[in-house]
């Protein structure tokens, strides 16, 4: 991380923790690589900081944190977790930390804030006034563009074009190239990419009580070509290890009938072409992926184990399909509107042990 006495823009990581996006260390999350990525397309100069940089250097330098807000030309944070949790290494940025910093920033500058915790916050009430601060509750990176472009703050929605844009921009910004878990040409370090495959999930219409991924609606799929080519990008600027991200079901990505059946069916082709397509690339180390549906796999037992034989093909050892399941009990699944039955998720467990119980060699 190298300062500059030059304005510019200053993009602070407040590490996204959503249930289909992760963005606490070792893992980069994607929006704030979009956030970068529309700075990068706009030939903006920026500077990219974490949350726990920001923190070490108010306890060590906080001079170094006030001559920054007073230089940047505006600011942008992603912040933080949706549900209160505990972590190991980096934690999100927490309301009061997000209040403190706003009070420090120089009266008028830009300030633009996004992510799931900032809506949350603002459900509960939080209406912080101050005069060119912008609550973003739709898509951060398009809020930034609009602004860039128009000179005013406005919710917006990016395009399917300014996804591919921004994600393969951002593939090689400085959310990745400045992030302090990225390693070095001699000692690769555990930076984990978090690649957005589809967004919302096929429950839209009654999903999880507890799960913000329905609000999104109906799925939005990305392309396979266009995933391995962001992957492509990333690995050029030293990136080894990938999650796919944004899938609230691996087994629904670009699956029939996801408006018409409760139980759309999977195809295992998207998701071959994707994941072989990715493990070509021989600078991929570990490749994990997102959550599975039990439901979805014991009623579609046939392209399910399909799928299944393709993550085990292509997959780390290791790798976690993680159901999303809090419990089994016939009460909490209709208290909650939970993703699966006991008798589905029985099912979905015997065959994905049947494929995926081998201790295997990667």
């Amino acid at each position: 991380m190298v300062e500059s006495s030059e304005p510019r823009w200053l993009v602070l990581d407040g590490y996204e923790d959503e249930p289909a996006a992760f963005g606490v260390p070792p893992y980069v999350g994607f929006h704030i690589r979009y956030v970068c990525g529309v700075l990068e397309s706009a030939g903006l100069d920026y500077e990219y900081m974490t949350v726990d940089r920001y923190r070490q250097a108010l306890k060590t330098n906080p001079e170094s944190i006030a001559k920054r807000l007073e230089n940047c030309l505006g600011m942008v944070c992603i912040a933080g977790a949706v549900v209160p949790g505990k972590y190991l290494r980096g934690t999100p940025i927490s309301l009061k930390e997000t209040q403190t910093l706003i009070r420090n920033l120089p009266h008028g500058t830009p300030a633009l804030f996004g992510g799931w915790a900032i809506r949350g916050w603002k459900q509960q009430g939080w209406t912080p006034l101050r005069p060119n601060l912008f609550l973003a509750v739709q898509d951060t990176d398009a809020t930034l563009a609009h602004f860039l472009e128009k000179g005013e703050w406005k919710h917006q929605r990016r395009t399917a074009e300014q996804w591919t844009a921004w994600a393969q921009a951002g593939a090689a910004s400085k959310a990745v190239t400045d992030h302090p878990d990225l390693g070095n040409e001699t000692q690769a370090g555990p930076l984990t990419y978090e690649v957005e495959v589809y967004q919302g999930c096929v429950r839209y219409k009654r999903g999880c009580k507890f799960c913000i991924e329905p609000k999104k609606g109906v799925p939005i799929w990305r392309t396979p070509e266009d995933i391995i080519e962001e992957v492509r990008i990333a690995h050029d600027a030293g990136v080894h290890h990938v999650r796919l991200g944004g899938m609230t079901d691996t087994y629904t990505y670009m699956a029939e009938g996801v408006r018409e059946l409760e139980y759309p069916v999977p195809d295992p082709e998207p998701i071959a072409k994707l994941l072989h397509g990715l493990r070509e690339d021989e600078r991929l180390g570990i490749l994990h992926t997102d959550n599975g549906n039990p439901s979805i796999i014991a009623e579609n037992m046939e392209p399910s184990e399909a799928i299944t034989k393709t993550l085990v093909e292509t997959l780390s050892d290791g790798a976690v399909l993680s159901f999303g399941l809090e419990s089994a009990d016939p009460s909490v699944h209709e208290a909650n509107w939970l993703n699966c039955d006991p008798a589905q998720l029985k099912t979905a467990i015997r065959l994905i042990n049947k494929h995926g119980s081998v201790r295997g060699e990667r």
